[in-house]
């Protein structure tokens, strides 16, 4: 069933008017409702602010939103898609790649650690296990106060944290099937333990997952992935510790430390016939590389509420990444071969905030070093593609040095009791040291024996300085309602691993097997442009005992966008301006102590500048309009709850198409004596589709089965959960 253009499908009708229809004949018992339970995050403003103080769109996902929907059996990605309207529906792959906010990239961290690098490998959302979630805070549009990154939005995921003195466990075991086999059977283990004294408290978890083969509506298995790469066939290891100390009455200090490992280890693999040609997928795949993401991260946060008479929170970081991809056949270079990208920053971090009477300042400073290396392994092949060994490496990519410090400032004034208004600048250096690279089509063809050395494109260095503002009003029509309106800015850099190294060599090599360069895009010559959003929104919010809305209109324009070579996938250019605009908005109601009916949505519009046109972004990235709705019961033992996503068609200039869908969902949970068990049917109706990254797989490498990545069919999860 696909959700044709202007036609909702049966089931979001109905809820939706089962929505409205709740929504106005409470309408004018509005004020019979008392304020919730005021909410802080940290994601607005780098230190504790409540949401109903922010001139900006927040989303709030708690605890017991997380637990409801990774109990259901879903990825991070999914409960995210699930939570936050303005967030495209997940990719359905272990890459995270045109899964925008609000149409834009956005930013990602755990506890306030950026998972941004300067090679933009997406998968930021392969990244923690929810069962080690607390809560995660969205803030939805470009956001100056974090530079880089975040002209989408920003999500900040928390962790889990020891909650009291005494000791606690907690403890996961889960199964989930769609009932095609022996090979059709996930399950997940996870164990915390929590505790400590007046001084220190500290929490350890680990969760160990293991999916084997993932089926289609049709019961088919789904075509292995050897492009951004699936979680067939897949173990996670997820290690999170957290610790605080209380130094003084005044002082404390928290520590993160998290190893995460994703590893594929496949035994069906693509079979091709002599020429080349796809033939089918089989079992018999050997790889010495497959796909993988690895990680540790380590940050430390210092906090002192009376540091020369301001809040102090400090924090310094490490992350360390190593992402791998599985053997890939390229036709036109006759050559199989994947790549390995291993990632290494350094952060710092330094804010301080006072209050002066009716001003309230925040300021600061920030920087990072950003080390990137990669090389790419080619294989020797047999039984058709099966068996891959690799027998040599070259260079992928050039090495990749960023360096940034930045300072910022943000001031909050009072002007009345329900008025306020709130503006900030920052201003950040980058520095990108790009090293000599030989060419990666001169490096091939040296591999195949044609050649056997290259000039090598020539590196160097290149700065940017950037200046970012933001201005926002918030009033206060009631304790429980607001109304706001902001601008702010964000800046990106597109990858610069994608951009230099390139250039143009002698047809052939000379007489000694020598590669001569004739042209290259090189630092010194070509200074990639930065990317500057300007993004302007205006919302309103209520937060009543029964009823909750929350909804904003936003335009953003750039004044360059990325263009990619459809044959090297390299960076070809940067400029065109941009612009992307739309509506988001989320109400929830309780029709009484029992029921709760609810629906999101986001309509987003894609523009790009071309020959004095306006005309839509490629369905390569473009986001797509999106619709959530959902019905749920609960009581003092079960919880239950029907759901709908609806990801929209979408057409490009250029006449690619992504076919829109529709999954329907039930999960729950019910409380037993001792502990309680949780159950979830996703794609209720066994829905036959192709997820969003196989439709764009398919415009990127050719459509063919190959790349006809299909979604997961019904599906059914049942885990039992106890904290002790």
């Amino acid at each position: 069933m696909k959700a044709k253009k202007g036609i909702f499908p049966l089931t979001l009708v109905a809820m939706a008017v089962t929505s409205a229809t709740s929504f106005v004949s409470i309408a004018a018992q509005a004020e019979e409702y008392t304020s919730a339970q005021e909410k802080m995050v940290v994601v607005s403003s780098r230190t504790p602010k409540a949401i109903s103080d922010i001139p900006g769109t927040v989303w709030y996902v708690d605890s017991e939103q997380i637990e409801q929907e990774y109990r259901a059996g879903k990825t991070l990605g999914e409960i995210l898609a699930a939570t936050i309207p303005s967030l495209d529906v997940s990719s359905g792959s272990r890459s995270n790649y045109g899964q925008n906010l609000r149409g834009r990239k956005m930013l990602v961290m755990i506890d306030g650690v950026s998972l941004q690098s300067s090679r933009q490998i997406s998968r930021q959302l392969e990244a923690i296990d929810p069962f080690n979630i607390d809560r995660i805070e969205v803030l939805s549009g470009a956001n100056s106060l974090y530079g880089g990154g975040a002209v989408g939005g920003v999500i900040n995921i928390v962790t889990k944290k020891a909650e009291s003195d005494e000791l606690q466990f907690e403890s996961y075991v889960g199964s989930t099937s769609g009932l095609n086999g022996s090979e059709d059977l996930d399950y997940k283990l996870g164990q915390s333990i929590a505790g400590g004294n007046d001084k220190v408290q500290a929490r350890a978890a680990v969760v160990y997952t293991e999916t084997k083969a993932l089926y289609d509506g049709n019961g088919d298995m789904v075509v292995p992935d050897t492009s951004q790469g699936s979680l067939q066939y897949n173990t996670t290891l997820d290690a999170v510790t957290t610790i605080g100390v209380n130094v003084s009455e005044t002082q404390s200090l928290n520590v993160l430390l998290q190893y995460y490992d994703s590893q594929q280890d496949s035994p069906y693999g693509v079979y091709r016939d002599a020429s080349g040609g796809y033939v089918d997928f089989r079992e018999g795949f050997e790889s010495d590389r497959q796909q993988g993401t690895e990680r540790a991260m380590l940050s430390v946060t210092y906090s002192d509420s009376d540091f020369l008479n301001h809040q102090a929170i400090a924090e310094l970081s490490y992350r360390k990444e190593d992402h791998t991809f599985s053997p890939y056949y390229s036709a036109r270079d006759d050559l199989t071969s994947s790549s390995q990208h291993e990632t290494d920053v350094f952060s710092a971090k330094l804010a301080l905030s006072k209050d002066f009477g009716e001003l309230s300042l925040v300021y600061g400073i920030d920087g990072y070093i950003d080390n990137y290396e990669s090389n790419q392994a080619y294989y020797a092949q047999s039984n058709g593609g099966l068996v891959n060994k690799i027998y040599t490496y070259s260079g992928r990519y050039p090495g990749v040095k960023v360096g940034s410090l930045a300072g910022f400032i943000q001031g909050d004034y009072q002007i009345s009791e329900d008025w306020s208004i709130q503006g900030g600048y920052r201003y950040q250096y980058l520095n990108n040291k790009i090293e000599d690279f030989v060419g990666y089509t001169q490096q091939k063809q040296i591999v195949k024996g044609n050649g056997t050395s290259a000039d090598a494109v020539p590196g160097g260095e290149t700065d940017y300085k950037v200046h970012l503002f933001n201005i926002g009003t918030i009033y206060h029509l009631s304790a429980e309602s607001q109304v706001w309106a902001n601008f702010s800015q964000g800046f990106d850099l597109a990858d610069p691993a994608k951009y230099y190294g390139q250039g143009t060599y002698d047809s052939a090599p000379d007489a000694n097997g020598h590669w001569n360069l004739n042209q290259s895009i090189n630092v010194d010559d070509s200074k990639m442009e930065g990317i500057k959003t300007d993004s302007f929104e205006v919302g309103y919010r209520t937060d009543l005992d029964s009823l909750s809305f929350q909804g904003a209109a936003y335009y953003t324009q750039s004044n360059n966008s990325i263009k990619y070579d459809r044959k090297t996938l390299l960076i070809a250019a940067v400029d065109d301006e941009t612009r992307v605009y739309g509506a988001e908005g989320l109400v929830s109601y309780w029709v009484n102590d029992n029921i709760e009916v609810g629906m999101s949505g986001h309509y987003v519009v894609s523009k790009i500048k071309q020959k004095g046109n306006w005309e839509d972004i490629q369905a390569k990235s473009a986001s797509t309009s999106k619709a959530n709705a959902w019905i749920g019961w609960s009581d003092s033992d079960l919880s239950a709850k029907l759901t709908s996503q609806t990801m929209f068609d979408y057409e490009d200039g250029e006449q690619e198409k992504l076919d829109g869908y529709t999954i329907l969902g039930l999960q729950g949970s019910y409380e037993l004596p001792v502990g309680s068990l949780g159950f979830g049917v996703q794609n209720l109706l066994d829905e036959d589709y192709t997820t969003l990254w196989g439709q764009r797989a398919q415009m990127f490498y050719g459509e063919t089965p190959e790349f006809d990545f299909k979604g997961r069919g019904r599906t059914y999860t049942l885990n039992y959960q106890i904290s002790y």
